[in-house]
């Protein structure tokens, strides 16, 4: 997952987000599609400052979030001590010793609210006197058993009994990895799709998938060797692509030993003639 968000990917996104083309935002913003093209792509270009304002106020967002200057879209700039984090904590963030978008993402789930509110009953220990008095009514049910029952019955009791107590630190711990768990599940599915994230398949698993869909692939040999060398080079293996590929097959004096013995004859035969 990156850290950091290209001035290219940020306008990208928020175009994609209107859900409009670069045609249609060319006819809202009165800048050329070929300019704002020029803006996402890797042959990005310094943006002129009456564009960048245009833009700015077209997304409704700060002109600072535009090029990358802050990752607050609307929100002006607040007082670090409203914040109240520690020296250390504002140190982590500043130098980008963690991931501050995955970061993000953690702290904005909805499912992190609870994580907090879990975390702070167990640290302030806002639950400790219900889990004890719990705990005290089996050890008081405990006792009267032992009373009502001889040692042979109670030995079975006891064990049912020692089940119902609660651990208060064992509890919370599952309390709290649920949270996480549900967190960090969702995080990990929404990022499954990017670029360098690690490949679902291992390199072995996916070209073994080709290789069966190579098999199946109705055509003569050089097309299905020329369907593996589109898959391995990320063309689409479309009827002209393939057809070409297979035409390159047949030239390889690798592939093919005799290609070469053949053009030859040919060659020669022309010569003749």
């Amino acid at each position: 997952m990156k850290t950091q968000i290209s001035i290219q990917e940020r306008l990208k996104d928020l175009r994609v987000e209107k859900g409009l083309t670069l045609e249609q935002l060319s006819q809202q913003t009165k800048i050329p599609a070929s300019t704002l093209g020029s803006y996402e792509s890797d042959d990005y270009k310094e943006i002129p400052h009456r564009n960048i304002a245009d833009l700015a106020k077209f997304y409704e967002v700060s002109a600072d979030y535009l090029i990358g200057l802050t990752e607050n879209r609307q929100l002006d700039n607040i007082s670090i001590s409203d914040l109240h984090l520690s020296d250390a904590a504002l140190s982590l963030l500043k130098d980008r010793k963690i991931n501050t978008l995955l970061l993000s993402e953690l702290i904005t789930h909805e499912q992190f609210r609870k994580l907090m509110l879990d975390l702070e009953i167990y640290v302030d220990g806002l639950a400790d006197m219900q889990v004890k008095s719990l705990n005290f009514v089996v050890d008081t049910s405990r006792k009267s058993l032992l009373k009502r029952h001889n040692p042979d019955e109670y030995n079975l009791q006891l064990n049912t009994l020692n089940a119902q107590h609660i651990e208060l630190n064992e509890y919370f711990s599952h309390v709290i990895d649920d949270d996480m768990h549900t967190i960090i599940k969702d995080i990990r599915n929404a990022h499954k799709g990017d670029i360098d994230s690690a490949p679902s398949k291992t390199l072995t698993e996916h070209w073994e998938e080709i290789l069966e869909k190579a098999e199946k692939f109705a055509g003569t040999s050089k097309q299905r060797l020329a369907y593996i060398f589109s898959q391995f080079l990320k063309v689409k293996p479309t009827e002209k692509n393939i057809d070409d590929m297979a035409d390159m097959v047949g030239q390889s004096e690798i592939l093919e030993p005799d290609a070469k013995k053949r053009r030859n004859s040919a060659r020669k035969k022309r010569t003749k003639d």
